[in-house]
């Protein structure tokens, strides 16, 4: 019989014991029955016993199954059904994988327009809805079910026979096509063919290029009559040819070698899979990766991006400007509030971050991370991986982070209300909070809490300092020039006055040896900085617009992205091409 997994079945016992529905003399019995073990528990309530005082009456059971599913409905917020055999249609479980459908104990049962209906016993089986799309190209809607009716329908004679023969098709679909083989023309390539490590030598020859040329993500990408190596350097995607003839004729095997590398599984071409790579970079030190390969129209897409093993960037060498700098360092050592950093993927969040948490972290401080993934490893801080798939969500973590008497927590982004509110009620009450949140910039993060239903009073109490940030690549300073294509109207579309146009020349790299011709070298951080005054707290109590709360951040010097990057300009650090890539000009 399909059974309740741990994480499920303690949320149903705290539930009963709160609402009172089993004695706590009950409890503590069932629990010493059960070892201490909550699934083990809870499906000893279910279980029908016998009453030893009259045998001659029939079992009963402590807690019904309907009761059970009613609480994890209510819980997780899904919706309740009664599902018989005879519901089940085939069609519908033609739309997922055999092996899935067992794996996950998930069972599809109907099918009405763009729309797949899911049966499931495990509520947190609901995460997985976006890769039930992928698959079935369907919208889904997931369905609780009692245990015994999974079962009663998995077990169905007609349900077995539509399975079985889904898993005959599918072994059919993946035995190789008996069709003559095309002669394939190889051009000829810088690896030798006729050498079996060539596959091994040639990812080796990726990784390390990857660490010479500073590359943030590698990016493996098969189309129908190529394939291509990028890298991402300084925030931009440069193709790498080099790579390009060899991967088209051995792109499998180059997969294949990755994913073994990242402890993937290489019989799965249908799903995503997550994994993780470590490999000597030239100069003999430790390069952690994050693996990511995605199922595509001409093969699987892979993606890396390198992790910067020693995140020793201290946040007085990232770029902040000195004033706005001294806002962050008072944020972070005071004794409570919440810090929170925004920005796309790829802005350097992560790296202000540590740097925060690495600049606050001694001894006398318990610093608890929850990060999904884990991706620097700093000595002293108490770091725990998130997996979704199994019900150890950010709020699932913060919750028990505030049973380990921390005076630092750091959650890896703000995603859902659950995780919003749990912050926040960290951050007032004694704990300092530092997380990310996906907005444009630091104005714009009130809003979104406002939108994810935290009240107005709690955020101007909680909410300490807010950096939104970018990073834009600097220009090379072995060939800087003056840039003619800044013209005064290109100029003055981005903010300048006339004026100030007449008091600097704006600047580019040409394009050197240094910078490999690209005219630029290294990147720039951009920072605004909103401290929480109390200007600023009494219009987020107003609730007021957002012209009207940069209007109570001016009081406080506060400076947006663009006029930092307009500074960075007149230096002649950033081309007015950058700046305009990088930052959003209303």
């Amino acid at each position: 019989m399909v059974d309740y997994t741990k994480d499920v079945a303690d949320r149903v016992l705290r539930i009963l014991q709160a609402s009172g529905q089993v004695a706590e003399d009950k409890m503590t019995e069932i629990m010493v029955q059960a070892e201490s073990r909550s699934a083990r528990a809870l499906a000893l309530l279910m279980q029908p016993t016998a009453d030893p005082d009259d045998p001659s009456k029939p079992p009963s059971v402590l807690i019904e199954e309907e009761m059970v599913v009613n609480i994890l409905s209510r819980a997780y917020a899904l919706r309740r059904k009664n599902l018989s055999p005879g519901e089940v249609s085939p069609e519908a479980l033609a739309s997922l994988p055999h092996e899935m459908i067992e794996r996950e104990h998930i069972l599809p049962f109907a099918r009405e327009g763009r729309f797949l209906r899911v049966a499931t016993v495990d509520p947190t089986k609901a995460t997985l809805a976006n890769q039930i799309k992928a698959l079935s190209n369907q919208n889904v809607e997931f369905f609780l079910i009692k245990p015994s009716e999974f079962d009663n329908c998995l077990g169905h004679e007609d349900v077995q026979q539509a399975l079985g023969k889904k898993q005959e098709a599918e072994k059919a679909a993946a035995a190789p096509a008996k069709e003559a083989a095309k002669p394939v023309q190889r051009r000829r390539s810088s690896y030798d063919i006729d050498d079996p490590s060539v596959v091994i030598k040639f990812v080796d020859d990726i990784l390390h290029q990857s660490v010479i040329t500073d590359t943030s993500d590698i990016h493996v990408e098969p189309y129908r009559e190529t394939a291509r190596i990028r890298f991402r350097v300084n925030g931009v995607l440069v193709a790498q040819e080099q790579f390009s003839e060899f991967l088209f004729h051995n792109y499998l095997a180059v997969v294949t070698r990755l994913k073994i590398l990242a402890d993937c599984d290489i019989s799965e071409k249908r799903l995503p899979q997550d994994g993780a790579i470590t490999f000597k970079a030239p100069d003999g030190e430790d390069v952690d990766t994050r693996f990511n390969v995605l199922p595509g129209k001409n093969g699987e897409r892979i993606c890396i991006r390198l992790l910067k093993g020693d995140p020793s960037l201290s946040i007085d060498k990232i770029g902040f400007k000195e004033a706005d700098l001294q806002k962050l360092i008072d944020a972070i050592t005071a004794p409570q509030g919440m810090v929170l950093v925004t920005g796309p993927t790829g802005s350097g969040k992560t790296t202000t971050l540590y740097g925060a948490l690495q600049y606050i972290n001694d001894p006398g401080t318990n610093i608890m991370t929850a990060e999904d993934p884990v991706e620097y490893y700093l000595e002293g801080l108490g770091q725990t991986q998130a997996n979704e798939k199994i019900g150890l969500s950010f709020s699932s973590i913060l919750r028990a982070f505030l049973r380990q008497d921390p005076e630092v927590i750091l959650v890896g982004e703000i995603r859902d209300q659950e995780t919003v509110e749990i912050a926040v009620k960290a951050a007032l009450t004694g704990h300092l909070l530092l997380s990310t949140l996906h907005t444009n910039d630091a104005i714009a993060t009130i809003s979104r809490l406002l939108n994810m239903g935290v009240p107005s009073f709690m955020i101007s109490a909680a909410l300490s300092l807010i950096v939104a940030q970018r990073l834009a690549r600097k220009n090379c300073p072995d060939c800087l020039v003056p840039d003619d294509s800044a013209t005064p109207k290109a100029l003055e579309y981005v903010g300048f006055t006339e004026a100030e146009l007449q008091s600097f020349q704006p600047k580019k790299g040409s394009g050197c040896s240094t910078c490999e011709g690209t005219g630029y070298k290294g990147r720039q951080g951009i920072y605004e900085v909103l401290r929480v005054t109390p200007e600023v707290e009494e219009a987020i109590l107003k609730q007021a617009q957002a012209p009207e709360i940069l209007e109570a951040a001016r009081v406080d010097n506060f400076l947006t992205m663009q006029e930092v990057g307009r500074d960075y300009i007149r230096d002649g650090v950033l081309s007015l091409e950058e700046f305009t890539r990088v930052l959003v000009v209303n």
